[in-house]
């Protein structure tokens, strides 16, 4: 399923990684929040991912949002151990990226903010619960806290997201027009946004 609103391709991914580490950084500080290094590094690839549009497949190359994501909950907690985690970590990480992005699209949609919170925070209580290893395995700790922090990281991604569609300084799209024409007026512009870009390879002369 296409979404108009949806953010566009980037073919080179590093100096958004870069973006979205300093504004999540900043709104972490911004919003006195007391979330650990390792999650803002799990929100920073969460948004550097979601850029391209694989990150919306399921494992059968399916849109992930073309089936209720509550009904995938169920079908990952039944799958085979080695697909579970994945499962329902994707869930979770859709819910909390459209949550985060696209909050104002889904309070005018059938299914509210309210459904993905509950959604995406279970899918990764299930995540966690699915990980085995010792009880204080840093990886279930880090999707517990996804879970149990759901809406602060929301909020947090609420504030990236203004960031990044501000009228006449949408980033995303403004780094995909410097891609595509090495101008320097743009990468002037992407630089008073936080994004530095390095030199271009590949042009036609």
């Amino acid at each position: 399923m296409e979404r108009d609103d949806a953010p566009p391709l980037s073919t080179d991914p590093g100096a958004l990684s870069l973006f979205f580490e300093d504004s999540v950084r900043e709104t972490v500080d911004e919003q006195t929040l007391d979330i650990d290094d390792h999650t803002q590094a799990y929100l920073v690839n969460l948004l550097t991912q979601f850029t391209q549009r694989a990150a919306l497949r399921t494992e059968e190359d399916r849109d992930l949002l073309d089936h209720p994501l509550a009904l995938q909950v169920l079908r990952a907690r039944t799958a085979e151990t080695a697909r579970r985690f994945h499962m329902l970590r994707q869930v979770g990480d859709v819910s909390l990226y459209m949550t985060g992005f696209f909050s104002e699209r889904l309070e005018r949609g059938l299914v509210d903010t309210t459904y993905y919170v509950d959604v995406g925070a279970g899918a990764y209580r299930h995540a966690a619960r699915s990980i085995s290893g010792p009880g204080d395995n840093p990886f279930r700790r880090l999707y517990e806290g996804l879970a149990a922090r759901f809406v602060d990281l929301m909020h947090v991604l609420n504030a990236v997201s203004a960031r990044c569609f501000r009228a006449d300084t949408d980033v995303l799209r403004l780094y995909d027009r410097y891609l595509a024409t090495g101008s320097e007026r743009l990468a002037a512009q992407l630089a008073a946004l936080g994004v530095t870009v390095g030199p271009r390879t590949g042009l036609a002369h």
